[in-house]
């Protein structure tokens, strides 16, 4: 009973946290309000869970989590690669700002 109490705290929290914190990107503020709200109800019964699973097509509610973790990892993977490659851009950049700001110091200094 306790243990149910501390998720519920969290998963709460949680809700209320996607609610009020200002999100770059809708699809992540969607992301953690829909998971905190999936949670809740997983917690408080397996009825509740088969009732949405069922209402978007899937045979059992174990089912439904299943396939949202598998898509909380892709969209995970996929975002943080994008991330990596927009970072090595701006690092790419950054480096060759740097090397020309180098070599006119150096070709100052000659003249």
């Amino acid at each position: 009973m306790i243990f149910e109490l501390i998720f519920i705290s969290i998963f709460s929290f949680l809700f209320l946290y996607s609610l009020l914190r200002p999100f770059h990107s809708s699809v992540a503020r969607w992301f953690l309000l829909i998971g905190s709200i999936l949670g809740i109800l997983s917690i408080l019964g397996v009825e509740y869970t088969q009732i949405i699973a069922e209402f978007l097509g899937i045979s059992r509610g174990a089912d439904l989590y299943l396939y949202l973790g598998l898509l909380t990892i892709f969209l995970f993977v996929g975002l943080s690669i994008n991330r990596f490659d927009a970072l090595n851009k701006k690092i790419t950049i950054l480096v060759r700002d740097l090397a020309l700001a180098k070599q006119e110091i150096k070709n100052n200094k000659k003249n």
